[in-house]
């Protein structure tokens, strides 16, 4: 961000520190709004042409000028729920696996217990 000089209050005082990180924080907050909605206008038009290519071409590799464009099948993932109706844990337990429950396991051990065990993700910030 661009430095600017302080510049004293009508009354002649200078802004507290404070008051200078507020208003640093209120312009970066701004600034990070207005990126993020020309981010959500930019993703819109990118997933209406996604979406368009997807409408008129099939699985496939294709040039487009100077650009290669791929279009490639879906993902598969098992379907958790027609998989156990299939294959019920009780007949196939060497199917399945066991994770911990950490609502249980909080009100079974305590947070204390627990919190020399716990990940933490990466800070974020969020700007609404």
């Amino acid at each position: 961000m661009k430095e600017t000089m302080v510049q004293p209050t009508i009354d002649g005082t200078t802004p507290s520190e404070r008051d200078l990180k507020r208003d640093l924080l209120a312009r970066q907050a701004a600034r990070i709004a207005d990126l993020q909605e020309g981010i959500k206008r930019s993703q819109d038009e990118i997933d209406l042409l996604k979406s368009q290519i997807l409408d008129a071409w099939p699985v496939g590799s294709y040039e487009a000028g100077d650009l290669k464009v791929q279009i490639r099948p879906g993902n598969q993932r098992l379907d958790a729920k027609r998989f156990a109706e299939a294959y019920p844990a009780a007949a196939n337990p060497s199917l399945y696996k066991v994770t911990p429950d950490a609502a249980a396991a909080r009100r079974a051990l305590g947070e204390m217990a627990l919190e020399p065990l716990m990940k933490r993700d990466k800070s974020s910030v969020v700007v609404k």
